[in-house]
């Protein structure tokens, strides 16, 4: 069983299309820090991302890290308490979307995946469909232009298995 820990972004559009259960379906377990149970659970977090803070499903595992460097200190408290908490449990995984903070990850030497490679990896193993999904993410808040999409989508659609290239996914 893999180690994962997510950042807020990921699980709020995962949970916006209702496709947060792949994530159990991909890693069984996902760890979260405090902050990001409370960024989720915000007044202004959309009713359904709110209500999963909530009352969020047994497969989810709130974690406070004991530390949290200073290095990070230029990331928001949700990335930086899963940072931190990734690199002390040696996660084989962290979750997130943010540019700046994927850098911060992948300085620390920490695995990253962010929504469209957790989506790619639901669709590889037969989950839910790559198109549609970013389609409907396309119909929220998430930042992803059309052009963006359109070329992750046929990248997606065009390699063997259904796996798109690293360089396609932001």
């Amino acid at each position: 069983m893999a180690v994962v820990v997510s950042d807020t972004t990921p699980l709020h559009y995962l949970i916006l299309p209702g496709q947060d259960s792949i994530l159990q379906k991909l890693f069984e377990r996902v760890i979260v820090p405090p902050a990001v149970l409370e960024e989720l659970g915000h007044p202004a977090a959309p009713p359904a991302v709110s209500a999963w803070a909530k009352s969020r499903p047994d497969w989810v595992t709130v974690q406070s890290p004991a530390f949290i460097p200073t290095r990070f200190d230029n990331l928001d408290f949700g990335e930086r308490q899963a940072l931190a908490l990734a690199k002390e449990i040696q996660a084989d995984f962290v979750l997130l979307d943010d540019k700046v903070a994927r850098r911060f990850a992948e300085r620390e030497a920490l695995q990253v995946k962010g929504t469209l490679g957790i989506v790619a990896d639901a669709a590889k193993a037969g989950l839910l469909n790559f198109r549609e999904t970013v389609e409907t993410l396309q119909q929220t808040t998430m930042h992803l232009e059309p052009h963006l999409a359109e070329r992750i989508i046929a990248e997606y659609e065009k390699r063997p298995g259904g796996v798109p290239s690293r360089q396609a996914q932001p």
